[in-house]
């Protein structure tokens, strides 16, 4: 009798599991078309360039040409905040950011700017400009 309780049990864990499994025949599978690349190949775009404020202050970006023309202004970037990209004709321009406290160095950069190029200027949490580097589309 002992033996019959333990057997039924047994016998409903059983029942109970193989009831809750799945088979291969229960899922389809559908072929998806290949998606477009996610970076897709630059066909002669502007530069642009945005800002990664992960600073305490706020910043000014300004990018001016040799004949000082501002060409791109982005005003108040808060702490943590990135702005959208900003394109500009190709030049060599200069880019100026300047932090809203005294206390933070102003930094200025000079690159010749061609098309099919980015420059994502990113401040660190010291207020200062990790990268200098443009980057090729």
């Amino acid at each position: 009798m002992k033996n019959l309780l333990k057997l039924t049990a047994s016998f409903g864990l059983i029942l109970l599991f193989s009831a809750c499994t799945a088979t291969i025949e229960d899922y389809t599978i559908e072929n998806e078309s290949v998606a477009a690349p996610l970076n897709p190949p630059c066909d002669n775009e502007d530069p642009k360039t945005r800002v990664v404020n992960n600073g305490t202050v706020s910043f000014n970006l300004e990018v001016l040409t040799a004949d000082g023309s501002t060409v791109v202004s982005i005003l108040n970037i808060p702490p943590n905040s990135t702005t959208s990209w900003a394109s500009f004709s190709e030049n060599e321009v200069m880019f100026s950011l300047k932090g809203s406290n005294f206390n933070v160095a102003d930094d200025k950069v000079l690159i010749q700017m061609d098309n099919c190029m980015a420059y994502e200027i990113e401040v660190n949490g010291s207020n200062e400009i990790v990268s200098y580097v443009p980057t090729i589309l």
